[in-house]
């Protein structure tokens, strides 16, 4: 499980402990968060080694693969939920905005889940692939078409896998989440105007809870012995909203 020493990583990191799973925690420089996951899943009895990567190495990230796989003893889950996000103006961006985007959300993504792959296929090992996108890979945001880009590669990426992988009784699906509360967004949360302008473009009027984006893979993990190919939707149905104008309650037929 990439990127699980905060928010939804965290979220899922512990959700699969919970649910007996031996967990790999992944993070890249915050080693005190990612021991105080591994430290949480083991209070609860639970099973979890610590693995440090850049995922813009591609060296780094094979042997990443190759090691929580020796020290797991084999991989049938495998959680794509490491990248990064921020926000800039199209006519910003430079080339080093544009590397990290690519590398981390797309090469890094990519070059992992075949290292894992690879090994599943040799051992036939029939497993579950879940790659954590986002809402902005399906219909941008201002300020995030790279961002947006990298994560609709993921998208069509994720696809061709799932159709490649299908023979092996490997499931490849994806999950385009939306406005989750997590630290990636905490100056929007504490900026009152700025919070309200999101929850209306939100009909359900409200960030999610990392946790929420946890219990829906698990739910999916327990269920998903013909699903393959697809992309699961999290985002209290913001893309229903979005460049529809300000959401309003129901008046009587008046208002729409």
């Amino acid at each position: 499980m990439t990127g699980a020493s905060r928010g939804i990583g965290r979220a899922i990191a512990l959700r699969l402990a919970q649910e007996g799973c031996t967990v790999g925690v992944h993070y890249r420089d915050k080693i005190e968060e990612a021991q105080a996951v591994t430290d949480e899943i083991q209070a609860m009895n639970g099973m979890a080694h610590l693995f440090q990567a850049d995922l813009q190495n591609v060296e780094e990230l094979i042997k990443l693969g190759t090691n929580v796989w020796d020290a797991l003893q084999g991989i049938d889950i495998l959680v794509n939920n490491a990248g990064i996000s921020y926000k800039k103006h199209f006519l910003d961006y430079n080339i080093e905005d544009v590397d990290a985007f690519t590398n981390v959300n797309f090469r890094g993504t990519l070059f992992l889940t075949q290292t894992i792959a690879r090994k599943m296929v040799e051992t036939q090992t029939e497993g579950s692939i879940y790659t954590i996108t986002s809402v902005n890979g399906i219909r941008p945001g201002l300020g995030l078409s790279v961002y947006g880009a990298t994560k609709g590669a993921l998208e069509t990426l994720m696809k061709g896998v799932a159709m490649e992988l299908a023979p092996h009784c490997i499931r490849v699906n994806t999950l385009a989440v939306g406005a989750v509360e997590t630290d990636m967004n905490k100056a929007v949360r504490e900026n009152p105007t700025l919070l309200q302008a999101v929850k209306e473009g939100i009909p359900l009027g409200r960030f999610a809870q990392p946790e929420e984006i946890a219990e829906t893979l698990v739910s999916l993990l327990a269920s998903d012995s013909y699903l393959t190919g697809a992309s699961i939707t999290l985002d209290g149905g913001l893309l229903l909203m979005r460049g529809y104008g300000k959401l309003e309650k129901y008046n009587n037929g008046v208002s729409i």
